[in-house]
């Protein structure tokens, strides 16, 4: 620890700055798990009533998360995403300012039969993609392009295929072939973590996962794009608004003039 800086800190306040100066500098990266408590102890010569303090402190801070049972690691610094905007992966990352890349792990043509099970109703192109974000796991993408517009498309199918480059963004080649998205369906979900999942993502179990299920449409509504993916919870943050005078809210208090049983 630095004397010349911390001049009059608490211990724990000194501590939280070696840790954070730490993070900062690479020492741990997101997704990493902290040293011990005992580690800490051991390693800064304080007592654990310390470690606990500076911890909390990063905890409040959003640096690290506690996870039960597992122990404490760096955060990944969540996506923001917001209801009401169609963005791809790529284009939400780059404009947050960090950069998007992507692993392929799979591709194949699925029958009708095969691609029903995703809910798509035609032969369709699978990806199977691990995102990253700066360089780091961020989600598992399964994509699902119908082959009407696959086989159209020679960037995704093909000897000009480029869904193996490393920034290859699927909104962008659609903008680049001409089809607009004009609008999507999307769910989202919460569970935990499969063995399989946790290992591509880089985390350990148990650790609770968001799932995000998109089907984006054209403006006669044929179907552009369907996806599963599976983030990691602290990855992932949406932001709404909501507005409580909504004219098209359905909802009303029992009793009340509005209440539609109540009409005649």
């Amino acid at each position: 620890m630095t004397p010349h800086r911390n001049a009059g800190k608490p211990r724990y306040a000194v501590l939280a700055d070696e840790l954070r100066d730490g993070i900062r500098a690479g020492k741990w990266v997101p997704g990493d798990l902290l040293p011990s408590e005992a580690q800490l102890c051991l390693k800064f010569g304080v007592s654990r009533g310390t470690v606990v303090k500076a911890i909390d402190v990063l905890l409040a801070e959003g640096l690290l998360q506690r996870r039960q049972g597992v122990g404490t690691f760096v955060s990944r610094p969540a996506l923001h995403r917001s209801p009401g905007y169609l963005l791809g992966f790529s284009e939400t990352v780059r404009r947050q300012g960090r950069v998007p890349s992507h692993r392929l792990v799979g591709q194949r043509q699925l029958d009708r039969s095969e691609a029903l099970q995703y809910g798509c109703d035609e032969p369709a192109l699978l990806l199977e993609r691990i995102r990253l974000v700066d360089g780091f796991p961020w989600a598992i993408h399964t994509a699902l392009i119908p082959m009407r517009i696959a086989a159209a498309v020679p960037a995704l199918a093909g000897p000009d295929s480029r869904v193996a480059d490393s920034d290859f963004s699927l909104y962008r080649t659609f903008d680049e072939a001409g089809l607009e998205i004009d609008h999507a369906d999307e769910t989202i979900n919460v569970r935990l973590a499969t063995e399989d999942e946790a290992g591509q993502l880089g985390t350990e179990l148990p650790s609770a996962v968001m799932l995000v299920y998109r089907k984006s449409f054209d403006r006669r509504g044929n179907l552009i794009e369907l996806i599963e993916a599976v983030y990691l919870q602290d990855c992932y943050t949406y932001d709404a608004r909501l507005v409580r005078s909504n004219p098209l809210s359905v909802l009303y208090h029992e009793g009340e003039p509005t209440d539609p049983r109540k009409s005649s």
